[in-house]
């Protein structure tokens, strides 16, 4: 079997969903950007400059993180992964000046997943430094090239969670969870070679 990386925002928690409902609370008439129409990684850089402040500060804002919606599937796979076998970790990044955000991470991971959960989670910033070279890994991630951002050459496969602003990006591809076995096994077993 292998180790499975499981990113957790965007692959989990739906970010795009949770910033586009936290947008529209608080600016209920301000150009909201619907989840299908992003078109970056980073959702401030699609708005306006005068909005950019405002992104920043609900996804810095206290609880959320812990309030994100999760992604249909997930947490079943996520079972039927470690069911099979696989050793299977949540592998998240905080964002560096938002103190609540590794905290309100691990609350979500208990609140949806369970309290096990929490203990297979890894919270780093550099997720090239993850990962065992003895075994064959895939790190599932909705962020298009995650794997030249760190200092160490990782030991994993990328395998995209498909986003609307990942499109066009080569690699194999995750387009829901009903599909992990499809996709994430032969990228596994290509490893093994």
């Amino acid at each position: 079997m292998g180790v499975l990386l499981i990113d957790q925002d965007g692959v989990l928690a739906d970010f795009e969903q949770g910033l586009f409902d936290a947008f529209c609370a608080r600016f209920p008439t301000g150009p909201a950007i619907r989840p299908a129409d992003r078109r970056g990684f980073y959702a401030r850089e699609q708005y306006e400059p005068e909005w950019r402040p405002a992104v920043n500060a609900i996804v810095r804002s206290k609880g959320f993180y812990r309030n994100l919606p999760e992604i249909a599937g997930g947490r079943a796979a996520l079972e039927e992964m470690r069911a099979a076998d696989h050793d299977v970790f949540v592998c998240t990044a905080p964002l560096s000046d938002a103190p609540r955000c590794a905290p309100e991470k691990l609350d979500w991971i208990e609140r949806h997943l369970g309290r096990d959960w929490v203990d297979r989670t890894i919270i780093v910033k550099d997720k090239s430094l993850v990962g065992n070279w003895l075994k064959p890994c895939v790190l599932v991630d909705d962020r298009p090239g995650v794997s030249a951002r760190g200092v160490a050459s990782p030991p994993w496969a990328h395998v995209l969670f498909d986003a609307p602003y990942n499109q066009g990006e080569p690699g194999p591809r995750l387009s829901c969870w009903a599909d992990w076995r499809a996709v994430l096994d032969p990228v596994l077993a290509a490893q093994r070679r």
